[in-house]
């Protein structure tokens, strides 16, 4: 990348300091999940007030035209565009509400600024590792606490979601394998402390935890390292559930339909639900999300809903007849916990293809730039790509279970990681250097 011109460096100052304003943001929502993210005033809050401060800032560096040149970023133009069209007739009548739920696409206005900011200087990669390991070093040793006190009774103002927090321990956890963070032994032991208590709260806090690391691990050529750890994990976890061993409990009462306790049983029985019919604990939350499903599915592919979906702005949860009957005082459904079925019954299945071309495209990006930096020996740049499909792999994964990319806290997130792994790639096919990579690990390793 071309050095940036004296008159440029201003803007490249602000491009800078966004960077850090984003990084404290994203750490904010990680840690503290709605207490930040409802910092402001209705309805402009923090999450909206930095797009468009970040806005301003791409346009400003030069680069945004060319943010739109890969496949994907440009499928997610086109994504954009469909979802306001869908959303501003219903604004009259919907108001706030038809711009909250948009925000599921519109949001990727993030990844455009990542990407623009990154092309502007490709050194801000380094930047950014340094700034996620420095995160790291606080969120793993944090996140036993911030689970617990979410989950207690005391945690009232305080709330993160179980897959929330597993999908940053899955991001930290590849990024360690591919050797961008160094976890201590303090870490890892509240890493596992964190994780025993997401998996026997959530089911899709288990699988979006899982899924992720196996994969990492996989494409990483850790395969025999991953094989002991399972085995290893089997027998504890089989001992542990035979002497019915329970490590402390937690109620999670008036945040489930249900009490669960942080136990290996109900680890047990989490993993158990996913592929059969298990307790009435995790066969009631799975079986009116399937119901509510399949109502969409029908009312969308098989129906009149096909090419324009309800729209963003109407209550999905009154308009299909779903209401949670455990939490009659609880603030209404808007979402049918899937982040693809809720693009599906909000756009249409124009919406879901563009939805689903993005992914596909990103993945096909992304992975394209992993094995070409594989085949030419760049390992370092090839294990950044990993890391961030993983994190990718984690968010799309709790989406599915939970109400997640329909808000600030994961959908930001999400959109910042699809913009990094669109200008890293970009930047790498055009430099192809690791030396920015080298010092960033060096310094994150110091």
């Amino acid at each position: 990348m071309a050095a940036p011109s004296a008159t440029a460096k201003p803007d490249v100052a602000l491009a800078d300091h966004y960077l850090l304003l984003l990084a404290f943001l994203l750490s904010g929502y990680a840690m503290f999940g709605k207490l930040v993210a409802y910092i402001g005033m209705p309805p402009l809050f923090i999450g909206e007030v930095t797009l468009f401060i970040g806005c301003l800032i791409a346009l400003r560096t030069g680069c945004l035209a060319a943010a739109l040149a890969t496949p994907p970023s440009f499928l997610l133009g086109v994504a954009m565009a469909w979802v306001m069209a869908r959303t501003l007739p219903n604004f009259s009548e919907y108001g706030f509400n038809a711009l909250r739920d948009s925000v599921l696409i519109i949001y990727g206005a993030y990844a455009f600024i990542v990407i623009a900011v990154l092309l502007q200087d490709g050194r801000r990669i380094a930047t950014l590792l340094k700034y996620y390991t420095k995160f790291v070093r606080i969120f793993i040793p944090a996140s036993p606490f911030l689970i617990a006190l979410s989950y207690y009774p005391s945690g009232a103002i305080y709330f993160i979601r179980a897959g929330e927090l597993a999908v940053h321990l899955a991001g930290a956890t590849v990024f360690a394998l591919a050797g961008f963070v160094r976890l201590r032994a303090y870490m890892v032991l509240a890493l596992v402390a964190a994780l025993m208590m997401c998996v026997s709260i959530s089911r899709g806090a288990m699988v979006a935890y899982c899924v992720p690391v196996i994969l990492g691990m996989v494409l990483l050529g850790r395969t025999m390292q991953l094989a002991r750890i399972v085995g290893i994990g089997v027998l504890i976890i089989g001992v542990a559930y035979g002497a019915e061993t329970v490590f402390f409990n937690t109620h999670v009462a008036q945040r489930n339909s249900v009490d669960r306790t942080v136990s290996v049983r109900q680890i047990v029985e989490n993993a158990a639900s996913i592929f059969t019919q298990s307790g009435n604990q995790t066969e009631g939350t799975k079986q009116w999300r399937l119901e509510w499903w399949n109502i969409i599915i029908q009312k969308t592919i098989h129906g009149p809903y096909f090419w324009t979906g309800r729209g963003f702005g109407v209550n999905l949860a009154d308009a299909d007849g779903f209401w949670d009957g455990d939490h009659p005082d609880a603030p209404p459904l808007r979402s049918p916990h899937n982040a693809h079925m809720t693009i599906l019954a909000r756009a249409g299945v124009p919406g879901a293809v563009l939805w689903g071309s993005i992914l596909v495209s990103w993945f096909v990006f992304v992975g394209g730039a992993m094995l070409s930096a594989r085949y030419n020996g760049e390992m370092l740049w090839s294990h950044l790509f990993v890391a961030v499909t993983c994190y990718v792999v984690a968010a799309l994964v709790n989406a599915s279970f939970d109400v997640a990319l329909e808000g600030p806290m994961q959908g930001i997130w999400f959109w910042s990681l699809i913009g990094f792994g669109i200008g890293s790639a970009m930047i790498y096919r055009v430099s192809g250097s690791a030396r920015g990579l080298q010092t960033a690990v060096a310094r994150a390793g110091d």
